[in-house]
């Protein structure tokens, strides 16, 4: 390729480079964060639809506010303590590329790279009348926080993945009559996203056919920040044959996320500085629906049963598609995602009128599959383990606590370059490797009722 006539070649390069960071802040979008109370967390969140302990079951089903009896606030935070191995990784240039040229450096077993957030949530609830209760949620449903050092392995892959979600949804439940309710929730969501990774100019030069260019040795930094809002809605139903046993399920619609970011690069070499310059992004990244069904099954006055069916429609995620303010050709990555189903079961301990304890399983599927796991989000099927205590401090005030453990099976990494510049990974390189991750995950708040 002549490099007299660069600007159609880079033009499709600098789509294909800047692709792979919104295809995978779109991934760290689809990290969803069940972790929205402190409450339901001791049983694995078994039963959260069908509600019954505090507002915290409105984030899974609006009708739950129903079960509420007066005004209630509860308020508390969730510490995911998230741990991230990479081991035996090994990477190289595509084929295409001289044979001395492929290997690419950087250490093979690398520690813990993710962040330890914490989760804060808010959740209110008003009683209007017998039949009508309108309540307020406020979290942060989907995010991730994950950072490389700069001779990371993959670093053409990912170096900085933030990104942040905020929640804000008002919600009416309306009692129908003693067995039947009814809610609907109108959802705001605002995302923050800032992306990076490192861009092989070398071999960008060398495979456009600029003299002097090696793989390997003209590196930059392109790092991708965007923002937006969106909005949706969650309705849902509450079913109560008994005093003894109840049924829910909600629903919240898919959100599209309109992200508009900017793209910018650092260290550009000059003979790329006029081809490849800063400028805008914007892409579709649309989110899923989701659906949980679940029961509360009061088997004696000292034990409940609890039940949860969680499904999240990630099949609707099938391509990410980037367009550039500079007129470049649209690029679009190739996700392939699978819609995943949740399982938990749980069980509360009532010990005394003021202690209870609390179990629960759960079983999570992974949406993304060995040939599209990035070292982004190196997503795996989880199994969890979570203990909780709630204690009546007051006729007015309660006190959740919840302990949970994460557990996956080793995950793949196996990311292929491919033999053409048309191929997403084909200036990223091959990447492989074996993930260990898992997670500590530690929940409390308090519940006050007026």
């Amino acid at each position: 390729m002549s490099p007299r006539h660069p600007r159609t070649a880079t033009a499709s390069v600098l789509a294909l480079l800047v692709a792979g960071a919104w295809a995978t802040a779109a991934r760290a979008s689809g990290f969803q964060l069940r972790e929205q109370s402190a409450a339901y967390l001791g049983t694995a969140f078994a039963g959260a639809s069908a509600g019954g302990q505090d507002p915290s079951a409105m984030f899974w089903n609006p009708a739950t506010l129903a079960l509420l009896p007066g005004n209630q606030v509860a308020f508390g935070g969730t510490y995911i303590g998230v741990y991230m191995d990479l081991s035996n990784a090994s990477a190289s240039r595509a084929p295409a590329f001289q044979p001395g040229s492929r290997p690419i450096a950087g250490p093979s077993n690398l520690p813990n790279a993710v962040s330890q957030p914490i989760l804060p949530t808010l959740y209110a609830s008003w009683s209007v009348s017998a039949a009508v209760t309108l309540g307020l949620a406020i979290n942060a449903p989907f995010g991730m926080v994950t950072t490389y050092p700069d001779d990371f392995i993959g670093r053409y892959h990912a170096l900085k993945t933030d990104l942040k979600t905020y929640d804000v949804a008002p919600s009416l439940a309306w009692r129908l009559n003693p067995q039947w309710a009814v809610g609907l929730a109108l959802v705001a969501r605002k995302a923050d996203a800032n992306i990076s990774n490192a861009v092989d100019f070398g071999a960008v030069g060398n495979a456009l056919g600029f003299p002097g260019t090696t793989p390997g040795g003209a590196d930059s930094v392109a790092a991708l920040k965007g923002d937006c809002w969106g909005y949706g809605y969650k309705v849902g139903l509450t079913f109560q044959p008994s005093d003894q046993l109840r049924f829910g399920a909600g629903y919240q619609a898919a959100i599209t996320l309109k992200v508009d970011g900017k793209v910018t690069y650092s260290s550009v070499p000059a003979p790329f500085a006029s081809t490849f310059p800063d400028g805008g992004g914007k892409a579709d990244v649309n989110l899923p629906a989701t659906a949980t069904t679940g029961f509360a099954w009061e088997a004696t006055p000292a034990f409940s049963l609890q039940g949860e069916l969680a499904w999240t429609g990630w099949s609707s995620f099938k391509e990410l598609r980037v367009r550039f303010a500079s007129g470049a050709p649209d690029s679009v990555t190739d996700e392939s995602w699978k819609d995943t189903w949740s399982y938990s079961l749980g069980g509360i301990w009532k010990l005394s009128p003021a202690w209870a304890l609390k179990a629960g399983l759960a079983y999570d599927q992974s949406p993304v599959d060995d040939a599209h796991r990035t070292p982004r989000i190196p997503d795996a099927n989880r199994k969890w383990v979570t203990v909780g205590a709630a204690w009546s401090a007051s006729r007015s005030t309660t006190v959740d606590v919840g302990l949970g453990r994460i557990f996956t099976s080793g995950s793949s990494l196996n990311l292929t370059s491919g033999s053409t510049p048309a191929s997403d990974n084909f200036f990223r390189g091959n990447l492989s490797g074996t993930y260990k991750v898992g997670a500590t995950i530690l929940g409390a708040s308090i519940r006050m009722r007026f």
